[in-house]
């Protein structure tokens, strides 16, 4: 016990001396967060809440215009704008940038409507012997044409889910105006139906939430996002630091005088690991305080932790126990600090990409997103991520935290293996 105090009390003595590296190690990723969470902050808000800026222009005076322009206003994804402009001017505008998307309904839309519906309905009938044959054989409908325009930037995606939206808008106006000219056909010698009985819907959907408390209800913001993603990110960071302090023993010999004084290296080991991780948890309380106190200020919303306080802690120690032991792993591999340094931070980027650090791991294409379970990183931050925006407990995280610890006994294993072919 006494030969892991002092092993712990001298990696602290070494980390303190260097005061720079401290500052760097922890204002570093407290700058990291406040940068990110600031810029990040409209992107991650709920794209429901944005108002798209739309430029209608309703040229027509019947239902049909009445129904597309109340369509749009109940979908509350628009911002509606309306003027009285002709095509090439709401094409130049929407151009230009000022409206995400400009709709046109041309005059008498609704009349041309009736038309094709009346002439479809009159041949129909006409088949099938109820209706007038005189219809000529030759008349066509010609379909009524919404001129839609988009901006040059937008994508593919978003322009098809618009038009449905328009055309579930338009389907149900379309249907009544059908079954009132069958209707009307159907019962000029009789009894006529009520034209203003209105179509009612035969299929509803109901919404239903399956958020039962407070917690559940939070979504994934800038800060949510951010302040554990980074925080993972500083951590894994240390990797830099352990490794070169691995690889300064070996090259001044103290690591040689350490393996021949008497008692298990393994403990001198988890001395230093201990140490390195006493430091990754102070990372990790600092960085959540930010979330907590300084991002508010900043006018972003304050960072939710849940209520499950252990569940977090040991989240914090599983996730420094990998970087940890990837720091030992790397420090055992490479011979220099250059190629440790080289290779630590460039790998902690790849694995930190991976792993959702920088974009959320949702909006990624598939192939990313299955590499991502393989990233330590990923693992951490899903954990986070449960505890902070799912309200989960502590059996909702053990997965993650096997994972961490497979991790983190199989960097050890490696670099055991290498130090062997070392000797």
């Amino acid at each position: 016990m006494l030969r892991l105090i002092s092993t712990i009390r001298k990696e602290l003595l070494i980390l303190l001396r260097d005061k720079g590296g401290l500052a760097i190690m922890f204002l570093m990723p407290i700058a990291m967060i406040t940068i990110m969470a600031l810029i990040q902050d409209a992107p991650f808000k709920d794209y429901q809440e944005m108002k798209i800026p739309l430029l209608l222009v309703n040229k027509d005076t019947g239902s049909l215009g009445k129904a597309i322009e109340k369509g749009l206003n109940e979908s509350k994804m628009f911002e509606i704008n309306k003027q009285t402009l002709n095509d090439t001017e709401v094409k130049q505008t929407v151009k230009k940038g000022d409206f995400e998307i400009g709709i046109l309904i041309p005059e008498n839309a609704t009349q041309q409507l009736d038309q094709n519906v009346d002439l479809f309905v009159t041949k129909k009938l006409s088949e099938a012997g109820l209706g007038d044959s005189v219809v000529a054989e030759n008349q066509n409908t010609e379909p009524l044409n919404l001129s839609i325009y988009f901006a040059p930037d937008t994508k593919k995606s978003f322009r098809i889910s618009i038009i449905n939206s328009l055309k579930q808008s338009t389907s149900k106006i379309e249907t009544q105006t059908l079954l009132n000219f069958f209707s009307k056909e159907l019962n000029k010698d009789g009894e006529q139906m009520n034209d203003k009985e209105q179509m009612k819907d035969f299929v509803q959907f109901n919404e239903i939430s399956t958020v039962e408390t407070p917690q559940e209800a939070l979504q994934l913001n800038s800060v949510q996002h951010n302040v554990p993603a980074w925080t993972i990110f500083g951590i894994f960071f240390i990797v830099i630091s352990m490794a070169g302090s691995i690889i300064k023993e070996r090259d001044d010999g103290s690591y040689l005088r350490i393996r021949t004084m008497p008692g298990s290296f393994i403990t001198v080991l988890s001395g230093k690991i201990i140490s390195y991780l006493f430091i990754t948890i102070i990372q990790a309380v600092l960085m959540l305080l930010v979330g907590l106190y300084l991002l508010p200020l900043l006018g972003l919303p304050k960072l939710s932790i849940g209520s499950n306080v252990l569940a977090m802690f040991l989240m914090i120690v599983f996730t420094g126990l990998a970087a940890t032991g990837f720091g030992v792993m790397v420090g055992s591999i490479f011979k220099t600090h250059q190629q440790a340094s080289t290779f630590g931070a460039v790998s902690v980027v790849i694995l930190a990409a991976l792993g959702g650090i920088w974009v959320p791991v949702y909006v990624m294409p598939e192939a990313v997103r299955i590499m991502s379970e393989f990233s330590p990183l990923y693992w951490s931050l899903s954990g986070f991520h449960k505890l902070f925006l799912n309200a989960g407990t502590l059996s909702d995280i053990l997965p993650y935290l096997l994972k961490l610890s497979l991790f983190f006994f199989a960097c050890l294993a490696t670099a055991f293996y290498f130090d062997k072919q070392s000797q």
